[in-house]
């Protein structure tokens, strides 16, 4: 029987009109390569699904035993601590853990591609479902925390539901038990001015849970797009000056967008939570010094990161062995301080 033969960098260099050398330097981007070429190179590979050498040498049983981490918010305190619970349990199963900030460009998978790593841990609400599809469909372990819904998402992959959908319907249920009917969401800052696709968990478990309360929800209820501090300060305002809603509860995407929204609501001379009762998301560092302190829905980041690396190490070892995705699901629990 005749197998199709696999593709080589002679292929792609001959599909893309350039030498093999200059294919290895966009596959490795270790050499300045001009735009047109790089391109084409790019192309081709897509075109052909040409792997890396890096794929044959991870199938022959060798390691780099570096992991990639990507994330939206390197800086948060959120992945801060969890990054740190990876970091300690990875170090003592002989892996190195790179954190990376997912970069919205076309070259970034590629780049991925030419730096070998043994598993991928993916925290990024942004990252495109396609480029998430072309590293599942290449073969490298990869693990996803469920920020969104990655249910079209096929092949044999890690899948770490943390809680997020519902602990933000649970988080309407609270105010809206504690007498709060005109309820506000604020999204996260980005620096783009970028919103949360609406299979975000977040922000769906928000707006399903006032659907199936039948409270009112318009464009009002939602602040999102916000590529600063002083921008969410500027909405919520702005949203308080209407007569037609006027918020009595807010839940924030992160412990971080509830503060600035708490202090928004202090400058217009409201009382949290008199007035206004506010909820965050990551049970932070900020929520306990805020003040008042921050009510806040927590999500189990020590669990989580052991969980991860057990998820990892197991498509790492024993990848022949899955036959589709691997799920594991944790709860979340409200921490109920003085905001509400």
């Amino acid at each position: 029987m005749n197998r199709k033969r696999p593709v080589t960098r002679a292929d792609i260099a001959k599909a893309a009109a350039v030498s093999e050398t200059i294919v290895s330097y966009v596959i490795n981007g270790n050499r300045y390569v001009n735009s047109a070429k790089r391109q084409r190179v790019l192309d081709a590979i897509e075109t052909m699904k040409y792997k890396p050498n890096h794929f044959a040498r991870a199938l022959k049983g060798k390691k780099s035993n570096h992991i990639l981490f990507i994330a939206d918010d390197i800086e948060g305190d959120y992945f801060g601590k969890l990054i740190r619970e990876i970091d300690s349990i990875a170090y003592r199963s002989g892996y190195f853990v790179t954190l990376c900030a997912d970069h919205d460009d076309d070259d970034f998978v590629q780049r991925i591609y030419s730096h070998f790593f043994d598993g991928i841990i993916i925290g990024s609400a942004k990252f495109p479902l396609q480029n998430i599809q072309r590293l599942v469909d290449a073969g490298l372990p990869l693990v996803l925390l469920e920020i969104r819904d990655y249910s079209k998402v096929n092949g044999v992959y890690g899948l770490i539901n943390t809680g997020l959908y519902q602990g933000a319907r649970e988080c309407v249920k609270y105010l809206y038990d504690h007498g709060r009917k005109h309820l506000l969401y604020i999204d996260r800052i980005d620096e783009k001015g970028g919103a949360s696709a609406i299979d975000d968990w977040r922000l769906k478990g928000f707006i399903d849970q006032l659907r199936e309360f039948d409270l009112t929800l318009t464009d009002d209820n939602i602040i999102t797009g916000c590529s600063s501090e002083q921008a969410i300060i500027e909405s919520v305002r702005k949203i308080f000056s209407q007569s037609h809603f006027v918020p009595d509860g807010i839940v924030g995407r992160n412990d971080y967008s509830a503060c600035i929204a708490m202090k928004a609501v202090k400058t217009i001379g409201l009382s949290v939570p008199n007035d206004v009762a506010i909820v965050g998301f990551d049970n932070s560092r900020l929520a306990r010094f805020s003040s008042p302190a921050l009510t806040s829905m927590e999500i189990r980041q020590k669990e989580i990161g052991t969980i991860i690396m057990n998820m990892l190490n197991s498509l790492i070892d024993e990848r022949a062995s899955f036959t589709g995705r691997i799920e594991q699901y944790l709860e979340t629990k409200l921490v109920v301080r003085e905001s509400t």
